[in-house]
């Protein structure tokens, strides 16, 4: 992979990341927006923040030589998330918010870190049941980060 191809991806990270903090910006982040499940805003910026470090930690393995799998993963990943959205609730909003930018900056210097010669990469992405590139796993995960910043818009919306 090229440079500038590293650089794209760090650049569509960048601007997902940005643009959900900017979504945070004065909004009650104990606003409900899953009915269903009663996460709440901080629970989903949490859920962000623990993927973006599992993809940090695949890519340090994967720098390394070796395979990183999240541990405890279910098929479904329901209680996976369920479980880290319980355990991130003992924080304070401010401590969600550091770990959001935490672990943006990992998967970021994750993506940085990679030598060009292990570019594109074959790897198993954590969730254990794919494998692919380093573009592919991190549109992933833009795609993810924008489907939940748009949920919090429409719930901020809909207040």
């Amino acid at each position: 992979m090229s440079a500038n191809e590293k650089k794209r991806l760090i650049d569509s990270l960048t601007e997902a990341h940005i643009s959900t903090r900017a979504a945070l910006e004065g909004v009650d982040l104990e606003m409900p927006v899953y009915k269903d499940t009663g996460w709440r805003i901080r629970d989903i910026v949490g859920h962000i923040a623990t993927w973006d470090q599992e993809m940090a930690n695949s890519l340090l393995a994967f720098k390394e030589g070796s395979e990183y799998l999240t541990p405890n993963l279910d098929e479904e990943e329901v209680e996976f998330n369920d479980k880290a959205v319980m355990e991130q609730r003992k924080l304070s909003t401010q401590q969600i918010l550091k770990e959001f930018e935490s672990s943006y900056h990992a998967f970021k210097n994750g993506i940085l870190e990679i030598p060009n010669n292990q570019f594109p990469g074959d790897l198993v992405y954590p969730w254990g049941d794919e494998r692919g590139d380093i573009a592919t796993m991190v549109g992933y995960m833009i795609d993810h980060a924008i489907e939940h910043r748009d949920e919090i818009n429409e719930a901020i919306k809909s207040k």
